[in-house]
This record gives C-alpha cells, structure tokens and sequence, in this order.
C-alpha cells in the first residue's frame, strides 16, 4: 500500500519514527516545538494519518500511536518523485545543479566523492 505524507505531516511522522510509541500528548509537545501550530491541528494530522494507514494507534491508559511505514521508505519514494518532477528523473542534473550552485562544501563534495568511489 503506497501512503502519501503531505508536508505538514512529516513533522507527525519524524516524531514518530524518532521514537515510538508516543502519546497525543507527547506528539503534540515535539511537533509544536517546530512548529507554530495548535494542540488541534497537530492532533488533527494525527487522526488523518492514522486514517491513511501510515501510524497505527493502540489503546493503553492512553493512545499510544506507532508508525505503520518505514522512514526510509518513504524518504526513498518522495525523493524519486521529487528528482521525476524537477529533473525529469534524471539524477545527474540534480547533482549537478547542486555543484554549480556553489552550495556544496568542500566536506560535502569529498563526502561525494568518497560515495562514488565506493559503489564503483
């Protein structure tokens, strides 16, 4: 099952694959943390994601939630969707873009280097 997770959302999910699992509660102290939003708004993301499959909830002396999705999983799938979207799947205009911008330093650029080197 593919679930999408809107942008506000990974502040919930983060939260939780940090840790796990977590109360309303405890959610609504780390997400509100980074963010400006409400005890609501957060606790509504929580119930949207729970109705999304993505966290799970198991009753206990409170509402424990758990993610049902891995990180990595999701993290893999939004950033081909996003280098699909932007570079027209192409991966090498990503990094190239990044190296022209002039962003990369010189610990980034060797950290490259070293991956490249390594999957050769």
């Amino acid at each position: 099952m593919v679930v999408n997770i809107g942008e506000s959302e990974w502040y919930v999910m983060k939260a939780l694959w940090e840790k796990s699992p977590q109360s309303g509660n405890d959610i609504v102290k780390i997400v509100s943390a980074r963010t400006d939003w409400s005890q609501s708004t957060i606790l509504t993301m929580v119930r949207r994601l729970v109705k999304k499959q993505a966290i799970g909830v198991e009753k206990q002396s409170v509402m424990m939630y758990y993610p049902l999705v891995e990180e990595g999983e999701i993290v893999r799938r939004e950033t081909d969707l996003f280098v699909k979207r932007v570079y027209e799947g192409s991966v090498n205009m990503l990094i190239k873009g990044y190296i022209e911008s002039g962003e990369l330093s010189n610990e980034e650029i060797d950290a490259l280097r070293k991956m490249l080197e390594k999957t050769k």
